[in-house]
């Protein structure tokens, strides 16, 4: 169940204070921590990453993505690389600086758009995207890489209620699009996700299909909130829900599931 939009700023907000508190609490040994989730950077790295990444989606929202230096075109990996290495040698207050501009400029923003803006489809990752879903996948970068930050350095991490609502919706909504990209479509099939009181979504089983509201779920899956965001960013493995209806379709879903662009 999508959130109401007016509470999407709401929680990009609050992750990005929780985010904030994170990092001005860090010791200065813990800048050079190699972070386990993401093992070929440290700790310096990833606030790196998250600034570009703001950065990016800013431009892209404006118009200014140079489209030739962006996924699709450039590789994913190439890219978020690139903007690793435009910080290296910056020191912590610098890249916390960079951080904060960016993520305040990104919000700034998103606070002046009305109901087309936010409709309006701009360039991202895997290819022309709304507004509302850049802004949702940046939220959910954000709370992402702070609990890999957090786990890094040892340090505790909590999800706000908000949060946590439109990085559920966006693992939920991924299911078509990464069965499709990934290759193993299941044209005319239906998925029910049920996660706990944030609500259920009805999906199909292949990108560009939309399923009757009445429509009779081939497998439904039931899972915890914050444990099926956190598989579908890849931090955990395996099957953290239960699965009943069709098994060749569930284990497709499991085998693709990413909301990580």
């Amino acid at each position: 169940m999508t959130p109401p939009l007016d509470t999407l700023l709401e929680g990009l907000d609050a992750t990005h204070r929780r985010v904030g508190v994170l990092l001005a609490e860090l010791p200065a040994d813990a800048w050079a921590r190699t972070v386990p989730a993401t093992p070929a950077w440290t700790v310096a790295d990833v606030v790196s990453h998250l600034a570009s990444g703001d950065q990016a989606a800013l431009a892209s929202i404006q118009g200014r993505l140079d489209r030739d230096k962006a996924p699709p075109v450039m590789p994913l990996d190439d890219w978020t690389a690139a903007g690793v290495a435009a910080h290296a040698g910056e020191p912590p207050e610098g890249r916390v600086a960079d951080w904060e501009a960016a993520a305040d400029a990104l919000r700034w923003h998103l606070a002046t758009l009305d109901g087309d803006g936010w409709r309006a489809r701009v360039p991202w990752v895997v290819g022309p995207t709304a507004v509302r879903t850049v802004a949702q996948l940046r939220l959910q970068e954000a709370w992402v890489h702070g609990h890999d930050l957090a786990e890094a350095v040892g340090a505790g991490f909590e999800v706000d209620p908000t949060s946590l609502a439109w990085m559920a919706d966006i693992a939920a909504k991924v299911i078509p699009g990464s069965l499709s990209r990934r290759g193993r479509p299941h044209p005319g099939a239906v998925i029910k996700v049920r996660l706990g009181d944030q609500g259920e979504w009805l999906l199909a089983g292949a990108l560009g299909e939309r399923p009757a509201p009445d429509a009779t779920p081939d497998l439904t899956i039931e899972a915890e909130p914050l444990a099926f965001v956190l598989r579908a960013t890849g931090r955990t493995g395996g099957q953290p829900w239960r699965a009943e209806g069709d098994q060749a379709l569930a284990a497709d879903v499991a085998a693709t599931l990413s909301s990580v662009s």
